[in-house]
């Protein structure tokens, strides 16, 4: 059975910062035997950019 895990990252700098913290993550994850559903980018209640990681193990 496969559970699955969503993730939510924001940053209050760019959204370059932002892409750097993503990319570092899922090369965590990965590296930890995670598998990456998707990454959606947005912003949350307070207009920072965010993004929102599903992953499943």
């Amino acid at each position: 059975m496969k559970t699955y895990k969503v993730i939510k990252l924001s940053t209050a700098w760019s959204t370059s910062k932002l892409t750097e913290r993503v990319e570092k993550f899922l090369n965590e994850k990965e590296k930890d035997g995670y598998e990456i559903i998707s990454v959606a980018f947005g912003v949350n209640l307070w207009w920072l950019p965010t993004a929102f990681i599903t992953i499943c193990k």
